[in-house]
Order: structure tokens, then sequence, then C-alpha cells
């Protein structure tokens, strides 16, 4: 199975990308929103999941974990293949198709084009039990930061601080601040003002 990719961008088309990594070229599905960030050769790191076919085989390429295990989430589920899935990710972001799940509304779903509105609710009902695992995924990997600031992201959550505020107040806090009971202050202080 080929789970990770880190190469240069080789050639860049509508619906994929081409990588070479060590001389060899590796043709990888992406979202077009995906695609429309990136560059030619440019360097670029991707989660991947293999999808096998009896006459093909396709890579799909997901620029973070909560991507790629939503798509697998998805491909999983009866009547969705790997073109629509990918398409979900294109139309929704994985935090907003999250929120739809759990709010049982499927009309964001069916704005993707290959579901329609029975598909939807089959998608909505079967997530729902493996939506806390992935709304875990999204809030770990959300932040690009040293382990400590979990530990600050659970604290405050705990306080009732939403999420998104917590990770827009510790991206202020100085890098010289190491202490996690200074950086849980710091990021009272600016949830402050």
């Amino acid at each position: 199975m080929i789970a990770y990719l880190k190469g240069k961008i080789i050639l860049k088309k509508e619906r994929y990308i081409i990588i070479d990594i060590g001389q060899i070229g590796y043709q990888v599905m992406l979202t077009e929103k995906t695609i429309s960030q990136l560059n030619e050769n440019q360097e670029i790191e991707l989660y991947t999941y293999l999808y096998h076919r009896e006459d093909s085989q396709e890579l799909y390429g997901f620029l973070n974990l909560p991507e790629l295990e939503l798509f697998k989430n998805l491909i999983n589920i009866s009547g969705v293949g790997p073109k629509s899935a990918l398409a979900a990710l294109a139309v929704a972001s994985v935090e907003d198709i999250i929120q739809s799940v759990l709010s049982g509304d499927p009309l964001l779903l069916q704005k993707v084009a290959g579901i329609g509105k029975k598909t939807a609710e089959r998608i909505i009902l079967e997530l729902k039990s493996k939506i806390e695992a992935l709304s875990t995924q999204i809030s770990t990997s959300e932040i690009k930061a040293a382990p400590r600031d979990l530990e600050i992201i659970e604290a405050l959550g705990n306080l009732g601080y939403s999420h998104k505020e917590i990770i827009a107040v510790i991206r202020q806090i100085p890098t010289e601040i190491t202490d996690v009971s200074e950086r849980i202050k710091e990021t009272l202080k600016l949830l402050g003002k």
C-alpha cells in the first residue's frame, strides 16, 4: 500500500498531478480545490490511498490525515465511490461535512455530483457512528504545534472556549514561552482581550 508521497510536481492537470519521486512518476488524483493551490515544480507531501478495481488502480492524495480518513469512511458506504468521495471533499471542508453529519442535514452532501438524497441520508446515518474519531483527528491536526499546545486546547476547551478561538490565540503566543502553564496563562490573557 502506498500511504505517503513526498516529491516534486512535474505535471499538473485538472484532476490529477504527477509527482516525481526518485525518478519515478506517480499519478495522484486530487480535488480541484487542492490542485488549484499547487504549482508545477513545487515540492509536496501527500497522504495517499490506493484504490483497486478489476481493471485499474488509482492513487488518491490528500494534504492532511482528516481528509484521508473521511475519504476512506465515505468509500466504505454503499453507493459512494472514490470519485464521489473526492467530489464531496471538493464541495466542502472536512469540518463542514462533519457538521452536516452531526446536524443530520443531507443538503450539503446533495450538492456533490453523483450523490442524491437517499445516498446523502445513508452517508449521514453511517458516518454518525464514526464521527467522533474523525472530530478528534481534525482537532489535533488543525494545529501545527508542539504537543504541549494540545494540552492547552483540551484544558481551555473544558472551560467552554471553542476550538477555533483557542487555535487562533495559540498562534499569537511568543515561541519563547515554552512552559505549558505559562502558555495557558498567556492564552487566557489573549482570549480575555
